[in-house]
């Protein structure tokens, strides 16, 4: 008995929410140079994790494009088509609750009712100019190089062995470094976030859209969780297993530093593991379903509030391609879902300066919940191309177990 109480004691879940609850109860207590020194541990934590994540991308791709051997380039364009598929059927479900809800919502939201941002005492000098986007890029190529070479040149082998051994590197910080230390860097983006008073505006002056957000988000990630457990694992296991990673992207706000525990967590959940190093890295940036569906319904509560016409399904749809193709160049850091897509919100659905600033801040101020839906659903989404891969054939237990 007392070993299991010190194994729960020990466990990531238990001390994330022992994180949640102190900064909920007792955050407000604390002095607000208190605050802000959690909080800038937690970002230099943070500038840590995004200056080494491009050596993580490339690695996990590389090894696992190198595990599929000739079938990666289909893998590849294949996972990019289920993306796009994926958003655009999340955005086509945003309009259609959109389209039955927001007439009969009553919402007022002005900028005078966002609160002062807590800022950091310093950020740690460590530049994060490569996207991830591109470095997948260049593992693709390099991975299929040295498919094809790799009996003519022994370069191409020892590269080969090189990444391999990176990526137990990486695996080993990760076990042993990031996740012990994870629940401290949560902990100063919740006393962060409760100093703002984020939670507390959501709940009053933006109940009505922000309930609207948040249910029809957890619902569709709930679904997809309840079809691709048909068959498989109960929903419940599929679910606890995801936690520790969605209550990291809600505190991180950043589905690119939470990849790790997304990782890590889907990897108990899935079939193949060696898929979901392809999977993660790649959906972390480009599917992110809490997004999609946020985003797309505040979109529609703004153009009701400014007294715009709401847009026709097939008006809609050129908002549609423009969002999907945008998320393909996105990065998953806190707010940079929006700002790839505030174009196609001008172009596509007329919005005005005024706008974009105001969804600019509530997307960020919602962001906590858009980043647990969207880690969570990445989760779901892995085992959706797990089984797409293997009813198509594209991937075996002989391919997927080489790593």
């Amino acid at each position: 008995m007392t070993s299991r109480f010190g194994k729960t004691l020990r466990s990531t879940p238990f001390q994330l929410l022992l994180c949640l609850v102190f900064a909920s109860f007792f955050g407000e207590t604390l002095p607000l140079g208190w605050v802000r020194g959690a909080y800038t541990l937690s970002l230099c934590f943070i500038d840590s994790i995004l200056f080494i994540l491009p050596l993580m991308i490339f690695s996990y791709m590389f090894n696992a494009l190198i595990a599929v051997d000739e079938k990666g380039p289909i893998l590849v364009f294949s996972l990019l088509a289920i993306i796009c598929a994926s958003n655009a059927l999340a955005l086509c479900v945003a309009y259609g609750i959109g389209s039955l809800v927001i007439p009969h919502l009553a919402v007022h939201v002005s900028m005078s009712d966002v609160t002062s941002p807590i800022l950091p005492y310093f950020r740690l000098p460590l530049k994060h100019s490569l996207r991830s986007d591109v470095v997948a890029l260049v593992a693709f190529i390099l991975a299929y190089s040295c498919v094809k070479t790799r009996r003519q040149f022994s370069i191409a082998e020892q590269l080969v062995t090189v990444v391999q051994k990176l990526q137990s590197l990486i695996s080993v910080f990760l076990k042993k470094a990031f996740l012990p230390i994870l629940p401290l860097y949560v902990l100063g983006f919740m006393l962060k976030m409760n100093a703002e008073g984020t939670l507390t505006f959501l709940y009053t002056k933006y109940l009505p859209i922000f309930a609207l957000n948040v249910t029809a988000s957890f619902c569709y990630v709930l679904t997809l969780y309840k079809l691709v457990s048909i068959g498989y694992r109960p929903l419940k296991t599929l679910i606890f297993n995801m936690l520790p990673a969605g209550f990291t992207g809600f505190s991180t706000m950043s589905g690119a530093v939470t990849m790790p525990v997304t990782l890590d967590c889907t990897e108990k959940n899935v079939r193949y593991p060696t898929l979901a190093r392809m999977v993660i890295p790649t959906g972390s940036n480009m599917h992110m379903l809490g997004d999609d569906i946020t985003i797309t319904l505040t979109a529609l509560t703004l153009l009701a509030v400014s007294g715009s016409s709401f847009p026709t399904l097939v008006e809609f749809l050129p908002y549609i391609a423009g969002f999907c193709l945008a998320k393909i160049a996105c990065v998953g850091i806190a707010g940079a879902s929006l700002l790839v897509v505030l174009p196609v919100l001008k172009e596509h659905l007329g919005f005005s300066s005024e706008m974009v600033s105001l969804i600019t801040t509530l997307y960020v101020l919602q962001d906590p919940f858009g980043t647990f839906h969207n880690v969570m659903g990445n989760g779901a989404f892995a085992l959706v191309v797990e089984k797409i891969f293997i009813k198509l054939g594209l991937i075996s237990s002989d391919t997927a177990k080489k790593i």
